[in-house]
């Protein structure tokens, strides 16, 4: 990941990133596969920061 640490897209990516991973590292049931009621929201909103970051990633590729 080469995005510049201002990029705002990028900037949510990671805090949604290290949210997700802070709840499942303490949360056995995510850590199981299974998305616990309080780690669900947090799971979505990394996943769809991960799918803004890659979209945008993948148009810049191709103009």
């Amino acid at each position: 990941m080469t995005a510049s640490r201002t990029d705002p897209v990028y900037g949510r990516y990671m805090q949604a990133f290290s949210a997700s991973t802070k709840h499942t590292g303490s949360c056995t049931a995510c850590q199981s596969g299974q998305v616990c009621e309080a780690g669900a929201p947090i799971h979505a909103a990394f996943a769809a920061a991960q799918d803004a970051y890659l979209a945008r990633q993948s148009a810049k590729r191709r103009t």
